[in-house]
């Protein structure tokens, strides 16, 4: 007997994918799909803002960036010299954001495996577990968005 396509139940999915970066030596993790691409660190001109952690732009052919400095918001120093630039889908656009050059990496993990935050911070999605160490988990989406 065939049934509806509503009475079938959907696959759970209980992997999910996400990229491991560091910035400062400390490791971070967001999803997989949050990530346009890593590229060298391009030329970039101070500019004035009123946004937090944005006073840069960056060239990347022929668009112009914002650069997000994650770094500065976790209070971290950048300590690899030449470093990455990761550039984050950002739900404004893409945003760029300095990284170590230790090149990131993909990884599948049990969601089961996330502890979520409280949600005040919107960037701060929760923690995983990776390697039996607590890694931070980002939503590079909401980069600059003030806390609820």
């Amino acid at each position: 007997m065939l049934q509806s396509q509503a009475s079938r139940k959907k696959p759970v999915v209980s992997k999910q994918w996400v990229t491991i970066f560091s910035i400062g030596g400390r490791r971070f993790a967001t999803g997989m799909e949050e990530i346009s691409g890593i590229v060298q660190w391009p030329s970039v001109v101070p500019v004035p803002s009123q946004t937090p952690f944005v006073n840069a732009v960056a060239w990347l052919g022929k668009d112009v960036l914002p650069i997000f400095d994650l770094a500065g918001q976790f209070n971290l120093t950048i300590e690899s010299d030449p470093p990455l630039c990761l550039l984050a889908k950002h739900e404004d656009g893409l945003m760029a954001v300095r990284i170590d050059s230790d090149m990131p990496t993909l990884r599948s993990l049990d969601r089961a495996s996330i502890q979520l935050s409280d949600g005040a911070d919107p960037v701060m999605v929760g923690t995983c577990t990776i390697d039996d160490q607590p890694i931070d988990l980002l939503c590079l989406t909401k980069l600059g968005k003030p806390p609820a």
